[in-house]
This record gives C-alpha cells, structure tokens and sequence, in this order.
C-alpha cells in the first residue's frame, strides 16, 4: 500500500487528510472484525452443543463466543481477508475529498 502521505506523483496529503484516513482505516477493520465474528457466531450455530464434559454450559457458551470475538479482532488485524482492504479502497476517494482538498484520481491499475 502507498504512504498514507504521498498518493502516486500526487500532492501530498494534509494533516487532516492523514487523519481522516487513519479514521477510515479503523473503521474498515473494525467491520471486517464484526463480518467475522458474525460468521463465527453463525458457524458455531451450526455445531453439536456438545462439549467434552456433557452437553455446553452457559459458561462455556459464554467463553466461546468472547473467544470467537477476540479470534475476529485479531484476524482482521492480520488483514488476510482482505475485506477491510477492499472497503477502505472503496471509500478512500470520498474520505479524502470530505477531509479537505481535491480527492485524488484512482490510478490506471484501480488501486487508490
């Protein structure tokens, strides 16, 4: 990914350009980090309530979904998903523009 001072042979951006896509960068994860745990919540739906001791107890159920929520938060950190990735490329340009300045062209190549 370029800087998130320099866009291409562009101008470089302003403070609260920098700023805003900071913002936009942390929103982007935070909604890849909610898609996943919503598909961990709904695969964990899909198995037996069974655990080694018996059937789940509500702690168990509990924990499960705390753990699944944390894996989704820090599975979108690593980025491998790459749906935060695509989202923030898609709302770049408006971020930008919204944040003060000329919004910049998309390059040849889509990438932002």
């Amino acid at each position: 990914m370029d800087s998130p001072g320099k866009i291409g042979a562009a101008q470089p951006l302003t403070a609260e350009q920098q700023q805003a896509l900071a913002k936009l960068h942390q929103a982007a994860q935070q909604m890849e980090s909610l898609f996943v745990d919503m598909l961990f919540k709904e695969m964990r739906k899909s198995a037996p309530p069974v655990s080694l001791t018996g059937k789940t107890s509500g702690a168990e159920q509990t924990f499960g979904e705390m753990l699944d929520t944390k894996r989704a938060e820090e599975l979108s950190k690593t980025g491998s998903l790459g749906i935060g990735k695509i989202v923030e490329q898609q709302l770049r340009a408006s971020v930008l523009g919204e944040a003060g300045g000329p919004a910049p062209a998309p390059s040849k190549d889509g990438k932002p």
